[in-house]
């Protein structure tokens, strides 16, 4: 029997359940996802409480997504898994 193909969504959602926080160069570099602000979208959408900075360096910008800590223990001990 096959496994259930874990989604995009999914693989980033267990990231920032896990603490740490993700940009779009890091959702490459470490899970081959190109579209993260479609998946933190997608997401938000579900009801995770994503939060985000931009970041700006000389003359480039980019997102910091995570999840605040607390939020994460809510989150966690309700039990929730909408995917």
């Amino acid at each position: 029997m096959c496994k259930p193909k874990i989604t995009q969504a999914q693989v980033i959602k267990n990231h920032l359940l896990s603490g740490k926080s993700i940009t779009t160069w890091k959702a490459i570099q470490l899970y081959r996802i190109t579209c993260l602000a479609t998946r933190i979208s997608e997401l938000r959408r579900l009801g995770l409480q994503i939060k985000q900075e931009r970041i700006n360096s000389d003359d480039t910008h980019w997102q910091v997504y995570w999840l605040d800590s607390s939020y994460i223990r809510s989150y966690l001990a309700k039990g929730v898994d909408d995917e």
